[in-house]
Order: C-alpha cells, then structure tokens, then sequence
C-alpha cells in the first residue's frame, strides 16, 4: 500500500503560520505608512478627494497601497505558511533563504496577474503594439518594480519573526 506523502512542509503548524503573518503583515503595514506620509503630503497640495488622471488621491492610494500589491502578500504568506515556514528551529541563513522564495513568489504573483490586465487592456485598446507594451511593463517591469523592494522588506520582518516566535513559542 502506498504511503501518502504531502505536498506541504512538515513543519506547517500555528508556529509557522504566525511566522508567515508576522512577516507579511509587518510588509503590508510599512507599505500602508509610506502610502498615507505620501497621500498626507499630496493633499496638502491638491485635495485628497479631488481627480487627478481620473481618480481621486484617496482611490489612487488604495489601488496602490492595496489593491496592486495584494497579490504578492498573498503568494508571499501562502509560501511562507505552508511551504518554506519561519520556525525557530531554522537557523537565519536557511530563512533568509524562504523569505527570498516567497518573494520570488510574491513577484510571480505579480507578473501572473500583470498578465490578465495586460491582455485585458490589449483587447480593451485593439492594438497590439500598444498591447505589446503593456505587457512589458505589466509582466516585467511593474513586477520587479513592486516586488524587489517588497523581498527586501521580507528579509528584514522575517528576521524579526523568527526571533519573535522563538522567544514565544506556542
């Protein structure tokens, strides 16, 4: 008979899931501040709830600060939770290593969802030149732009998550 085997890390548990979160929403909440300190500087010059470019600042900020960035929070705790967690047991190197992957990951997110809008627009704008630059920027460019930054924002929350569930252990 055979033995079942699973896809997910063994050490996936409430330790590793906390790991992940802490990571993850320490990223979130530094991209939140640095968001509003801009959207606070902008209003200070143009209204929060005035258009600019056909939307407003308040609507700018959480497409930007939300909306794009959710898909790589969200590949980036998935990888973290269940595939390469943020234990104690792990020494630094190794997850300095997993939060890199759950960068890339994170990244590839981003690029996976660049390319549905750049299609989507391509289609929406019926020309393919324009289509074709589009997809550049919204499979390369805005991927790496986003997600660089963003891994090396992983590095630092995950080295403090470590150490935070290794001195709290559940």
């Amino acid at each position: 008979m055979p033995v079942a085997t699973s896809v997910l890390a063994p050490e996936v548990s409430i330790v590793a899931t906390t790991g992940a979160a802490i990571t993850v929403v320490s990223v979130v909440l530094v991209e939140f501040l640095a968001g509003l300190i801009g959207l606070l500087g902008t209003s200070t010059i143009v209204g929060p709830f005035r258009s600019h470019g056909g939307t407003s600042l308040v609507e700018a900020f959480v497409q930007n600060v939300f909306v794009a960035r959710s898909p790589f929070a969200l590949a980036a705790f998935l990888v973290l939770a269940f595939l390469v967690p943020v234990v104690p047991r792990a020494p630094l190197p190794v997850v300095l290593l997993r939060s890199v992957l759950a960068g890339a990951a994170g990244t590839v997110a981003l690029a996976l969802v660049g390319i549905v809008t750049a299609v989507h627009d391509a289609v929406q704008q019926g020309s393919v030149g324009q289509g074709l630059g589009r997809l550049l920027v919204d499979v390369v460019t805005t991927p790496l732009q986003l997600g660089l930054p963003m891994t090396l924002m992983l590095l630092g929350s995950a080295s403090a998550a470590w150490l935070w569930v290794g001195r709290h252990p559940r």
